[in-house]
This record gives C-alpha cells, structure tokens and sequence, in this order.
C-alpha cells in the first residue's frame, strides 16, 4: 500500500471545480511530506502537478509494509491475497485455510502469519494467535503489526506487563505514528502502578494524537494525576474528556469519579 494523499476540492463558477486554499500531501508512516499547491487547479487542467518528495523521519525503523511480502512467491501471495477477500466477507473458515496455504508455501511471509494470527483471535484462540503474530515478528522484526496484535490480545487478557512490553517496542519502532500505543502503555503502567511512566506516555499520546482519535487518553490522566493527587489537574483532564465524549455509556460513573475528586479541591480564593 503507498501514501495515502489528501486533498479537497470546491465548485467553482463556471460549473466546474477549482482547488481552492488546497494543497496536497502524501500520508506514510514514518515520512514527512512536501506539499504541491492546487490552488486554482480546474480539472480540466494538466493532471501533472508534479513530484511530491517524502522525507524518512529520525528515529523511526518500523514499516507497517513486510519486506517479506515483496519477495513472497506467487502462490504464497495468491493464497494470502484470498485470505484477506476470505476476512473481508467475513468467512473465517477460509480465511484460515487460505493464510495457513500462505505461511506453508512461505514460511517468512509475515504478513500472512499476522493475517493468520487476526482470524485465530477472532476465533478466541488466543494461543494459536499469539503463536502466530511471534512467526510474522522472527519473519521479520520490523514490521509493526504483530506487536500490536500482541499487545491487543495482552489487552484482553489483562496481562499489562505484556501491553507494557509490547506497546514499547512498537513505539521504539516509530515513535511518531502510534499515539495508541502510547495511549495503552500508558494504561497499561496505570494499573501496574508505574505513574511517572503512565503520565509520560499518556501525555506523549495527546501531543501526537492530532486527530483526536483517543480522546480516553484524558481520562487516563485525570486517573493518573489522581493517584500522584494531583486534583486540579486530574479534574481538569476528566472535564475534558466528558465533554468530548459525552455519550459515554461508563459516563455517570465517570461524572461520580470527577464528584469525589471535586470535592477534594482546594476551597477557591
């Protein structure tokens, strides 16, 4: 899979469309983008706007593409590519048939190894899973998804040691492109009770989380600062939260949490 580019487009006045205050940028893992100016680029104009130049980030050594999949043979990448039609349909059966065909035509092929591994944990076989996602990770060590597959199943077995190993090496890996993984270490050294750590990279996955796509990073840290009894700020991250997530279905005891913690304020001057 390449970079993922963006760009939004607008009607212009001769019924047309124009871009507009646009510019447009590739999306990849582990690279800054230059950006190419469409502005005022009609579609009926040259569709050449040029070269758009990604940049490696420092410090990032994971890839979230296997290397292995390049040199995967023809049938191995056949088998593997039904797999994933297989999942998509939601036909786990063959799913597995086809991954398992996959890793026996190619045992390095670490993609296949974690596509094998996903069905196995839809299935709740959570040793065959984690067996799996370990084959794609002795495959090859840089791929990203097998450790958060790992970490994913640690998660729902409530091993936060194993979260906590397993979110650390995929934020060695790329620091810059994970604020989940961040955000479960950070849940992870909560209830292992390692706060310094847990405020660390819970603080680490709000800077880098621009999207704003875990916004229970916050309550995490109203959690923390709540344990170091730091009430200003954990009531101050818990307000944020509720009010971005209002909804939440765990919100009234949420608002009960925030209510005992209210009530250990300083009286105001």
């Amino acid at each position: 899979m390449g970079p993922r580019s963006l760009a939004r487009t607008q009607s212009d006045e001769e019924g047309g469309y124009a871009t507009r205050n646009c510019e447009l940028r590739a999306v990849l893992p582990g690279f800054r983008s230059d950006s190419v100016s469409l502005v005022d680029h009609r579609y009926m104009d040259n569709p050449d706007i040029g070269t758009i130049v990604l940049h490696r980030l420092a410090n990032v050594d994971g890839l979230t593409i296997s290397a292995t999949s390049v040199l995967a043979p023809k049938d191995a990448r056949k088998a593997y590519e039904k797999g994933l039609e297989a999942a998509r349909k939601g036909k786990p059966d063959e799913a597995q048939k086809d991954f398992a065909k996959a890793v026996e035509d190619y045992p390095q092929y670490a993609a296949a190894w974690c596509g094998l591994a996903r069905v196995y944990a839809q299935r709740d076989h959570l040793d065959q899973a984690r067996e799996a996602y370990t084959r794609a990770i002795a495959a090859d060590s840089k791929y990203i998804p097998p450790y958060e597959g790992l970490y994913m199943l640690a998660l729902k077995e409530a091993k936060w040691q194993e979260v906590a190993e397993e979110t650390e090496h995929v934020v060695r890996l790329d620091p810059i492109d994970f604020p989940n993984a961040y955000y479960f270490n950070a849940a992870a050294n909560l209830q292992l009770n390692r706060l310094d750590v847990a405020e660390k990279n819970a603080r680490r996955a709000l800077e880098l989380d621009t999207a704003h796509r875990y916004p229970k990073t916050n309550y995490i840290l109203g959690l923390i600062m709540a344990r170091k009894r730091d009430f200003v700020k954990s009531a101050e991250f818990l307000r944020t939260y509720l009010k971005a997530v209002p909804n939440d279905p765990n919100g009234k005891h949420i608002r009960e949490q925030l209510g005992q913690i209210e009530s250990l304020l300083p009286p105001e001057k």
